[in-house]
């Protein structure tokens, strides 16, 4: 058995070892979910060096280990090598091991039994090592396939993106496309089925002075698919990144010469930068955020399932990653990288300073009219924002009930009180909407734009269902969307019942610019549609076909969840829970015992109020006052 081992061999079989344990995995995961990249607005460089450094540096740096020890005392090089030969393959063996035994307590020995049993065969087995050596190119390979095969190629290799089309050379109509994430057509909706004014006075304002198309559906059930959709009006096709190359018509280059253009896109790249400019965020802040995040991916990898449970899934592109509140989260104490990287990320992000942005491109009257498109990651949560816009601190879990793969556990109350917090971010939004209307009407362009308020998708709230993607159960507040359309010159609100699709947003405005699209869309003019209740309604995922429903029966159960919400709200958003009557209910302050007292001077109150209770039995009623008077009741 030889007792030496020199650097290039080492280098070669911890190489050969680190790709197929290690590289592999990550790269292939990331390889199939190419929008990771481009949320995080990564570069070429960025990309480059996030494969170079990940699948060479570690074996190199492990081979200088071994040679360094080796120049020490040739066994101790060898010893080296064999503990880096063990430590491999246990991570390699401990994700699987970990689920077949249904826990990580059992699986850490038995990985590190199976690592020592790899290494005792490597320094004994000659073939073994011959073998290694075989493998020996695996880097390489797994390099050409991330880089050249799978779809990051498209982003490495960007060719001519956006190219200009045969759109207008001048006008007179301004043009705003806001896109709101996750926001259902139900949670807009009173129990008559019109918009809850007392709720969203500005989307109710809007529907007054707009066209709504209130049996709107969407087409896709992922941001990355549905936002495109909307400014090229093409249905989404699978392996397409949200970037300018794979959709070169589109809003932007369709009116790059008419209009004065202002994208605001936190999540896809579709204005091309010769248009819009580049927006992403310095080196190192981009090369943090991702390292920070490859933290995240890579412990989805190696963990066993009990230990991956809390982390966000790569696979939800960018808003799985903001799992945790903006302030102290005790969901991300295990993860503080993540949560430095979350509030760097929302700081860049802010929807606020999004819609502020977008009032402001509406200052400047140049020659040309403004084209602002406003892509607002609210109220997609975390559910931070109260109506008014103040953001609570969140002091345990973010979403209680939601399990790290998206779908909802545990009690319908818990969601219940999940939906509560989205309907007071929804509110906030409502506030948001109101601000660019009276916006426009300051500047004067509100008579003669043509305004589009839409959502990429909808969420749902039921225990045991998907938060996303669209299923049966879940496709009726997945798929219908607000759809409000505001053309020039309108005089007045209409409701419309037409089976329109958010692949019409595109089509819609055309027309009403007057300008007819130089490329065969899917899409069509929204009051072109017809009013067809059996209009089939198919939503993909990423451009995958999902399912396909007939639009009444998708209706009727958006209907359904809008009679439930309405029960739910029937004595307001803060009365959601057991005992509604006791809001505002006076309390004697316990001498002992757990209570609130709250000075509202320092600008934070008490709003999500959560933690461990003892001595009560599973869904005690729980009433919680603040200052001696009843805010809210739960169970426990």
């Amino acid at each position: 058995m030889s007792r030496t081992i020199g650097f290039r061999r080492a280098a070669l079989h911890l190489g050969a070892l680190w790709a197929l344990a290690f590289a592999q995995p990550l790269l292939d995961l990331l390889g199939r979910n190419a929008e990771f990249f481009v949320a995080r607005g990564s570069t070429t460089g960025d990309i480059l060096l996030l494969a170079f450094g990940y699948v060479l540096v570690p074996p190199v740096i492990g081979a200088g280990a071994v040679w360094g020890a080796g120049k020490i005392r040739p066994e101790l090089g060898w010893a080296v090598m064999l503990a880096l030969v063990a430590l491999i393959v246990a991570g390699f063996v401990l994700p699987p091991a970990g689920d077949a035994l249904g826990g990580s307590a059992l699986a850490i020995p038995l990985a590190l039994l199976a690592g020592v049993g790899a290494a005792a065969l490597y320094a004994r087995a000659s073939g073994v090592r011959s073998f290694v050596t075989v493998l020996s190119p695996a880097p390489l390979i797994v390099l050409l396939l991330f880089l050249v095969v799978s779809p990051v190629r498209g982003l490495l290799f960007p060719g001519a993106a956006g190219g200009t089309v045969t759109g207008p050379s001048r006008s007179t109509v301004p043009i705003v496309h806001v896109v709101l994430d996750e926001l259902p057509q139900a949670t807009l909706a009173a129990a008559n089925g019109r918009i809850d004014a007392e709720l969203f006075p500005n989307f109710a304002r809007l529907a007054a002075e707009s066209t709504w198309y209130r049996n709107a559906t969407t087409v896709n059930d992922s941001t990355a698919a549905a936002i495109p959709a909307q400014v090229t009006g093409e249905q989404p096709r699978a392996g397409l990144l949200p970037t300018a190359r794979d959709h070169p018509r589109s809003l932007f280059t369709l009116f790059e010469r008419s209009h004065e253009l202002t994208a605001i896109e936190p999540i896809t790249a579709l204005c091309p930068e010769r248009l819009c400019g580049d927006f992403r965020p310095g080196t190192m802040d981009r090369l943090r955020s991702l390292v920070s995040d490859l933290e995240v991916v890579v412990q989805q990898l190696l963990l066993p399932a009990d230990l991956r449970e809390g982390l966000p899934a790569v696979d939800r592109v960018w808003e799985g990653f903001e799992a945790g509140s903006v302030t102290d989260s005790g969901e991300l104490e295990r993860f503080p990288n993540l949560r430095r990287d979350i509030l760097a990320r929302l700081a860049r992000d802010d929807p606020t300073a999004a819609f502020e942005r977008a009032i402001g491109a509406l200052e400047g009257q140049g020659s040309r009219p403004p084209l602002v498109f406003l892509h607002s990651t609210l109220p997609h949560g975390p559910w931070r924002y109260l109506p008014d816009g103040r953001r609570y601190p969140i002091g345990g879990k973010e979403y209680p009930g939601l399990a790290s793969q998206g779908s909802w556990t545990g009690p319908q109350w818990q969601v219940d009180q999940g939906f509560q917090r989205h309907v007071l971010q929804a509110q906030y939004v409502d506030r948001l909407l109101g601000r660019l209307l009276d916006a426009l009407r300051a500047r004067d362009l509100f008579d003669d734009a043509v305004i589009v308020v839409t959502a990429d998708h909808g969420a749902a709230f039921s225990t045991g269902q998907p938060r996303r993607p669209a299923s049966r159960a879940n496709v009726g507040v997945i798929a219908p969307v607000p759809f409000f359309v505001k053309l020039p010159g309108q005089p007045d609100g209409r409701v419309d019942d037409r089976a329109v699709r958010t692949i019409d947003v595109l089509p819609t405005i055309a027309k009403a610019a007057g300008v007819r699209l130089p490329w065969k869309a899917d899409g069509i003019p929204a009051d072109e549609r017809e009013v067809d209740p059996e209009a089939p309604v198919d939503i993909s995922h990423m451009g995958k076909p999902v399912l396909t429903e007939a639009l009444d029966s998708v209706l009727a159960k958006r209907r359904a969840r809008e009679g439930v919400e309405a029960g739910l709200l029937r004595d307001g958003v803060y009365a959601i829970g057991p005992r509604p009557e006791l809001i505002n209910r006076r309390v004697a302050v316990p001498s002992d015992g757990e209570h609130l007292m709250v000075d509202d001077t320092n600008g934070v109150l008490p709003s999500f109020v959560s933690g461990p209770v003892e001595g009560v039995e599973p869904d005690t009623v729980l009433a919680v006052a603040v200052n001696g008077r009843v805010q809210a009741t739960t169970r426990a």
